[in-house]
């Protein structure tokens, strides 16, 4: 692997870039590339994991939105196995990559719009066949909570309905330059069969009226969208906060809303 220059990075990109080596071979190690995948990185910035991904594999597709860091890397070695796309993660239309097989996405998001490009990346869910992403600590604890918990919520519920969720390890600052003030943490997600269209709008308000009222029975935080019986034909308590209700539970009302 070459060695990264590591430049200034743009507090408006939210850049913290990783350099710690043995942090890169166990991310390499959990993600475990073969020579032939797709492989599609969002922000390799200075190509740290980059270059580790393409000792492994034959070619790189990279989303990267700083027009500084997008010419290092055009510019840079083994350029002739990277194909770059200076643009903004968030406007990326992922299906255009796709070339009749499934990809493999990786990416250290930028914490200050991680939650909405999460959302971005799981419509497309139908494009990939697994899906790496350093996250702070915090939003990837969220993402794999479960029921019963203070930090299970609409985050947790809309990823875990349409894929298969697992946290790794966590990573400190030290590993990033410049050091984020938050630890990080490499989860993975393995995208489920494409819910119905109609399911996936209903589970959206649903999730929404009901983590927006969350300290309240689901009876009061959804009134408007399902009655008591449509609750209690689903087989959920109405007693019950959104909090306990289960990723199955949410799918079941929104079922019932949509028949």
């Amino acid at each position: 692997m070459p060695e990264v220059k590591i430049t200034n990075a743009r507090k408006r990109f939210s850049q913290n870039f990783l350099h710690d080596k043995n942090i890169i071979n166990k991310i390499i190690n959990v993600i475990s590339p073969k020579l032939n995948d797709h492989i599609l990185e969002i922000g390799p910035g200075h190509g740290a994991l980059t270059y580790a991904l393409l000792d492994k594999i034959n070619f790189i597709e990279v989303i990267e939105i700083d027009r500084d860091l997008a010419k290092l890397m055009i510019e840079g070695q083994r350029s002739e196995k990277i194909l770059l796309h200076q643009t903004d993660a968030l406007k990326y239309n992922f299906s255009s990559s796709y070339k009749n097989k499934k990809m493999r996405l990786v990416g250290n998001l930028p914490y200050h719009i991680s939650t909405p490009l999460i959302f971005h990346i799981i419509k497309y869910n139908q494009y990939f066949s697994d899906i790496h992403l350093m996250l702070q600590k915090e939003v990837a604890e969220r993402v794999v909570s479960q029921p019963n918990s203070k930090i299970y919520g609409r985050l947790s519920v809309a990823i875990q309905a349409r894929c298969n969720v697992e946290k790794f390890f966590d990573i400190k600052p030290n590993a990033f330059y410049p050091a984020p003030k938050v630890m990080s943490s490499i989860i993975k997600l393995t995208p489920k069969a494409p819910l119905e269209d109609q399911i996936n709008v209903e589970l959206n308000q649903i999730l929404i009226a009901a983590f927006n009222q969350r300290r309240k029975k689901i009876t009061n935080s959804l009134k408007g969208l399902l009655t008591i019986d449509q609750i209690k034909k689903a087989n959920i308590n109405p007693e019950n906060r959104p909090e306990n209700l289960t990723v199955d539970d949410f799918l079941n009302l929104s079922k019932a809303r949509n028949k």
